[in-house]
C-alpha cells in the first residue's frame, strides 16, 4: 500500500462515527421530506374537495325565533306528547292553549285546569277514576260551549 492510501484509510477510520451520524440524519431528513410531499399531494386536493362540499351543503341562513313563539311551540309539544304522563288525563289542544302559562291566564282557564287535572308534583285529592270523570265532564262542557 502506498502512503496516500494509508492516510485516507486513517482519516476514514477517524471520521467514521461522524460520517455515520451525517448519513443517518440525511436519511431521516429525506424520508421526512418525501412523507411531507406525499401528504401534501393527497391532502391539498382532498381538503379542497371537502371544503367545497361543506360550502355547498351548509344551511343557507340561520333561522331565529323569538322566545314567545318557542314557548308557544314547546307548550303545545308538551301537551301533545307528555302531559298525559303527569296528569293522568289527555288535554285537548283547546284546553292546552287556555292553560298555557304566560298567555294571560283567565279565571276560566285556571278553574278548568284545577278541577280536572292536578298540577305537576301535587297529589290529587280525587282517585284516578274520579279525575277521569272530571276530565270527561270538562270535555263535555267544552263541546257544549263550542256548539
Amino acid at each position: 500500500m502506498s502512503q496516500a492510501k494509508v492516510d485516507r484509510y486513517k482519516d476514514e477510520k477517524k471520521n467514521r462515527e461522524k460520517n455515520k451520524k451525517k448519513a443517518k440524519i440525511k436519511k431521516v431528513l429525506i424520508s421526512f421530506l418525501v412523507a411531507l410531499i406525499i401528504g401534501a399531494a393527497i391532502g391539498i386536493p382532498l381538503g379542497r374537495y371537502v371544503y367545497k362540499y361543506q360550502q355547498e351543503h351548509k344551511p343557507k341562513e340561520d333561522v331565529f325565533i323569538d322566545s314567545h313563539e318557542y314557548e308557544t311551540w314547546f307548550n303545545q309539544f308538551w301537551v301533545d306528547n307528555y302531559s298525559d304522563f303527569y296528569t293522568g288525563t289527555e288535554l285537548t289542544s283547546e284546553e292546552a292553549s287556555e292553560a298555557a302559562p304566560g298567555e294571560g291566564t283567565s279565571e276560566e282557564a285556571t278553574e278548568g285546569t284545577s278541577e280536572g287535572t292536578p298540577s305537576v308534583g301535587a297529589e290529587s285529592e280525587n282517585p284516578p277514576a274520579e279525575s277521569s270523570e272530571a276530565a270527561a265532564n270538562t270535555e263535555a262542557k267544552t263541546e257544549e260551549a263550542v256548539q
